[in-house]
């Protein structure tokens, strides 16, 4: 039935004085179904429009798409015919292929050659000052700072895996020409290492921290407390270098008696410190200059022993240039 016909009916029906409630009730519940219907309609023609909508959005972000995609194929391609006219051009003009700029020449992989100088003085006297413990940059750097003032080195025997944290300060001391030794990695008494495995581990571990930064390996060790047995010295690849002055800074903290300590060095001797006090910062400030003025010359621990003619080997502890 049409809609002006249900009109009409219901016109009719209400129209009458006679009508009865039962007829009113039926124009009532049909109103309320076109009501209804109506609605119904609507919502079915919007959501119709949305649909429609979002297929047109879909088309028009595919289509973009694919146009910016074939421009950017065409630049490419465009900047590849370029590069190759140019690069044929060069090859024309100057009779060959145009070279690339070379690398810059690999650090050696041992580390020697920046901390063995050849050109010391044999003659006169030569002590090692060492640090062991380390880095700590607000101490390192300011040892690192004397000896850079003076032109002398040292040797440090780090505990390995502090380096990530101290990067700085290793990368400044291997520029200064000092040596970077091993400490093992987590300053443990390999003694008390039931395994060769566990040994090397401690070894292996702190040279590849010691690699990342300078890009070579250690040539020494120093094992923590000096403490070694047969099983150590069997294991252990490199020369372990111990000591015969310990300042004893580590348990005065004390300037003036870790200079007390320093006070009677001789040719040859290695000197036991370590880059964590500020004292010993201080100590170093004062005792640098002090041996140069002696005539000695601080040098390298492997400077030490290349100008004493002691060659050093795998495995043998060392105390002393002497």
């Amino acid at each position: 039935m049409r809609i002006e016909d249900e009109l009409a009916e219901e016109r009719e029906l209400l129209s009458g004085e006679n009508g009865s409630l039962k007829e009113r009730a039926q124009v009532g519940n049909k109103k309320r179904k076109r009501e209804v219907r109506s609605k119904l309609i609507l919502l079915n023609s919007a959501i119709a429009l949305i649909v429609i909508m979002s297929v047109l959005i879909f088309k028009v972000v595919s289509m973009n798409r694919d146009n910016g995609n074939r421009v950017r194929s065409a630049s490419t391609t465009e900047s590849d015919k370029s590069i190759q006219k140019k690069a044929k051009g060069e090859k024309k003009d100057g009779g060959a292929e145009a070279t690339s700029t070379p690398l810059p020449t690999a650090v050696p992989a041992s580390g020697k050659d920046r901390w063995l100088r050849k050109d010391l003085d044999k003659n006169k006297p030569m002590v090692a000052l060492t640090f062991d413990d380390g880095p700590y940059t607000p101490v390192t750097d300011k040892i690192l700072s004397v000896l850079k003032k003076h032109d002398q080195r040292a040797t440090f025997f780090w505990v390995c895996n502090r380096i990530p944290r101290y990067k700085s300060s290793v990368k400044q001391a291997y520029e200064q020409g000092c040596q970077i030794a091993s400490h093992t990695f987590e300053h443990v008494i390999l003694t008390k290492l039931k395994k060769k495995k566990g040994i090397l581990a401690q070894i292996d571990k702190a040279n590849r921290e010691v690699n990342k930064v300078i890009g070579c390996d250690t040539t020494a060790l120093r094992p923590p407390g000096g403490v070694v047995n047969g099983k150590v010295k069997k294991t252990v690849k490199v020369p372990m270098i111990c000591w015969n002055v310990d300042s004893e800074d580590w348990k005065s903290r004390n300037t003036k008696k870790i200079l007390q300590r320093c006070k009677s060095v001789s040719d040859g001797d290695i000197i036991l410190m370590h880059d964590l006090y500020p004292t010993t910062a201080k100590a170093v400030e004062k005792l640098v200059p002090q041996l140069k003025k002696k005539g000695f010359q601080m040098v390298t621990i492997d400077e030490l022993f290349y100008y004493k003619g002691i060659d050093l080997k795998p495995g043998k502890v060392y105390f002393s240039g002497k």
